[in-house]
Parts: C-alpha cells; sequence; structure tokens
C-alpha cells in the first residue's frame, strides 16, 4: 500500500474522539465539533443556573435567529427562508400535511430512501387515498434517473428524494428532477440530511421547492436541531402540519381565538424545544462554512478515491456505478466471500467505527486523513489473515 499522508483539513483538537479512534462513520452519526458541544452544554448549564435570568423573553424570541442566518449561508439561501426544527422528520411531517395531495393526484419517490424521507408521504397518502409512486432499486440499491423522471407526470403533486441515499451514496440530479417536477406543476421536497455539510448546495440552481437537513451527520451538530428551506413562493401560502404557540407571528401576544403566521418560512417552527442543541448547530454550520464546503467535498472524496484503490485490490465490490456521475462521501462495499456485518463488527472492535446497511458503509469526513485510512485497511488486512 502507498505511503499514507497527514492532510487533515481541521485540527484533531476540534474533534477530540478523533484523537482516540479512527471514526470513518459520518453517514450515521458524525463527530461533534467540540464549540458546538461547548456552546449547547453552556446554554444548558445556564438556564439550569440562572433559569429566565438570561434566557429571558426577548431572547427566547430570537434564539433561531443564528441557525437561520448559519443554514442561509450554508446554502445559499436568504435568512427568512429558514425555518428551524428537532428533526427532518418533524419538518417532512409538517411539510407533508401542509402540501396535502388530493385523491387524483400522485406522490412519486424512491425506494431506496431512508424511510424517513417517505413515510410522512405515505401517511398522507392514507388519509386522502392518492397514489405512490416509487422508482425501483436495483439490486445494489441504485436508482435509475431516467425510470424516476418517468413516474412523473401531470398527476404528480409532489417528488420526495433524499438528495444523497444512505446507503449506496448516489446523488441526484435535483435540477433535472425539479425541472420535470415544475413543468407538471408538483413540488420537489428534499431531505439533504445526508448531503448538508459534505456537498455543496446552492438552492437556485438546484430549484427545490423544500429542503430539509438534520444537524448530527455531515452537519457536524448535535442531535435535536434541523432546519428547513421554503422557496418564497410558498411561504404565505402553506398551512403546516404542525402548529404551536411559536406559530403565531408575535411569540408572545399569547391568545387562543387566533392564529396568524409570520410571513416567511418561520411559520413552520412551531413550539418549545432543545434551544442549546440550535446554538450547537450554528456554531458548527459557522465552522463548516469558513473552511468552505467546496474543500470539505474535494477533500473527502480524495479519501474515497484512496480507499476504492485499496479495497479493489482487496477483492472488494465497491457499490459505485459507471452510470452515476456524481457521488459523495459514502462508500459501500462487499467481499463476495466474506459476510459484511462481521466485517464490520470486526473493525469496530479494532476501534475502525464504521456501520453496517446491507453493505460495509465506510463514510469519512473533514477530521479524517489517508492515515485514517491505512489504519482501516491494515485492520481489515489483519481481520483477513486471521480468517
Amino acid at each position: 500500500m502507498r505511503r499514507m499522508t497527514e492532510n487533515r483539513l481541521v485540527k484533531q483538537s476540534d474533534f477530540p474522539a478523533s484523537q482516540k479512534m479512527t471514526y470513518l462513520n459520518a453517514a450515521s452519526v458524525a463527530l461533534m465539533y467540540s464549540q458546538a458541544a461547548e456552546a449547547a452544554i453552556d446554554w444548558q448549564k445556564d438556564l439550569a443556573e440562572n433559569g429566565t435570568l438570561n434566557f429571558d423573553e426577548e431572547a427566547e424570541v430570537r434564539i433561531f435567529e443564528d441557525l437561520r442566518f448559519a443554514a442561509a449561508k450554508l446554502i445559499e439561501a436568504k435568512s427568512s427562508d429558514i425555518a428551524v426544527g428537532s428533526s427532518a422528520t418533524e419538518l417532512l411531517s409538517s411539510l407533508a400535511w401542509a402540501t396535502l395531495p388530493t385523491k387524483e393526484e400522485v406522490i412519486v419517490g424512491t425506494e431506496a430512501s431512508f424511510p424517513s424521507t417517505i413515510y410522512p408521504w405515505q401517511r398522507v397518502s392514507r388519509y386522502v387515498g392518492c397514489e405512490v409512486r416509487l422508482a425501483k432499486a436495483d439490486k445494489l440499491g441504485f436508482i435509475d434517473e431516467g425510470e424516476l423522471l418517468d413516474l412523473i407526470d401531470e398527476r404528480t403533486a409532489i417528488v420526495t428524494v433524499s438528495h444523497v441515499e444512505y446507503k449506496t451514496g448516489q446523488v441526484y440530479d435535483l435540477e433535472a428532477i425539479s425541472k420535470k417536477a415544475h413543468y407538471h406543476g408538483g413540488l420537489l421536497i428534499v431531505d439533504a440530511t445526508q448531503s448538508a455539510g459534505q456537498i455543496p448546495i446552492n438552492v437556485q440552481k438546484m430549484n427545490a421547492d423544500a429542503i430539509v437537513a438534520s444537524g448530527y451527520k455531515w452537519l457536524c451538530g448535535p442531535f435535536g436541531s434541523a432546519f428547513l428551506y421554503l422557496a418564497p413562493g410558498l411561504q404565505n401560502r402553506l398551512d403546516p402540519g404542525i402548529v404551536g404557540w411559536r406559530s403565531h407571528k408575535d411569540i408572545w401576544d399569547l391568545r387562543a381565538d387566533r392564529l396568524e403566521y409570520p410571513n416567511s418560512a418561520k411559520r413552520f417552527e412551531p413550539s418549545t424545544m432543545a434551544y442549546g442543541s440550535v446554538i450547537g448547530l450554528s456554531k458548527a454550520i459557522d465552522f463548516l462554512t469558513s473552511i468552505g464546503i467546496e474543500k470539505i467535498y474535494s477533500h473527502n472524496l480524495s479519501l474515497v478515491d484512496v480507499l476504492v484503490t485499496e479495497l479493489k485490490s482487496r477483492g472488494g465490490s465497491i457499490l459505485l456505478k459507471d452510470a452515476v456521475s456524481r457521488h459523495s462521501s459514502i462508500l459501500s462495499v462487499d467481499f463476495p466471500t466474506e459476510d459484511s456485518e462481521g466485517i464490520v463488527r470486526l473493525l469496530n472492535n479494532e476501534n475502525v467505527i464504521v456501520s453496517f446497511r446491507e453493505h460495509v458503509r465506510i463514510s469519512p469526513h473533514i477530521y479524517n486523513n489517508e492515515n485514517d485510512i491505512g489504519k482501516l485497511i491494515e485492520v481489515f488486512d489483519k481481520v483477513a489473515r486471521r480468517r
């Protein structure tokens, strides 16, 4: 194996866990940026010690502002286009009820998607009785984009996809999908939880109607925080499916006899939540954008390239397709004569952390370098010798 190099994008002190393990599992849960964790904990500690002395009513009004600005910068939107929530699933569920199709309309997705990308739409389809069309995955888990586009027709109300598929790392051409959906009067709803933070996102070019992303994967933030981008043309039209005391345009005008939404994406922010995680996520996103998402993307793909070369030379069957022109930092691999789940278990026991998602799934991020790839290969070779 060729000599590996120290090419980290970040200091290991920014991600302390990277000093005690070889962590290649961002597609499951990324290592958290140290200052994001500190900010979340500091807020919680201040609340415990001071109650509303510091976190007063005005502070609660402003609590989402930093994350709105950070997320807007990340995806090249405006802060008024951003709403904050506790998870991508929560935000997708609110969107599903807000965009409720009729019985005659169709929802289009893929059977390769992470379940939470589809379940909210399955739920509303049962309520209204509409059809759900899912593009079929091949035996490796890939979706033919042509077949996905063919499912979109004049009856399509919603197209819902993951920007990056969680098993294979396949990246969709959102511009092409949005063009076809909009031609037929449909909306494109995107789950970017597996792309935000590792792949550049420009909402103007993608032309998606809504994008959601949770913070604990490639954004290197805490659990319990997420954001929604909502296209300006929808912000005054949609009636959110989940509402609460924060839904009113003036949250401290506490009357139960009316509900007037803000004229922005904020109408999708219903309630009190784990505010410390919001502060932590804004810190994490600011850190990533200070590095540059293009730079992160290039760095991560260079590590994937090394993985492909080394694993292929050891008989690995890499889940990449020549026909798929766009790739991500997620790499899945099988070894024809080996048990993939067993390989993952052995790697994890050797402090090389990866996931089993029907295949051995490896997902390097900014805190990794080629030495980490070398460690994975070293352990894999040791395991192979044992067998």
